[in-house]
């Protein structure tokens, strides 16, 4: 078992139940993409409109502008594509992650 969990224990139909639950996660630094906005005002496109664009949500296009979410590579591609730019530009803050 890891350190970060730990045994609940609960009372169900008069049974006494243990789960292993997690604790909460370490919280992470999110970096909004600037640059993803920069362009996309650019291309003078909403958010809305490039969800339409891609047949996706707008909430998901939100969420990969606010870094709280990462494209799939095949679809980081293709954003840097539609925006006229490279993925490296697009998603700077990815460029130094130690995970890719």
């Amino acid at each position: 078992m890891c350190s970060k969990c730990t045994f609940k224990n609960s009372i169900r139909n008069g049974k006494e139940v243990y789960a292993l639950s997690k604790r909460k996660a370490d919280p992470r630094i999110i970096q909004k993409r600037t640059r993803f906005r920069e362009l996309r005002l650019a291309k003078d496109k909403s958010q809305r409109a490039m969800s339409l664009d891609f047949d996706c949500s707008e909430s998901w296009i939100r969420s990969i502008e606010h870094g709280r979410c990462n494209p799939e590579l095949k679809f980081a591609f293709r954003l840097a594509e539609y925006l006229g730019s490279t993925v490296d530009d697009v998603f700077q803050d990815l460029k130094d992650c130690p995970f890719f």
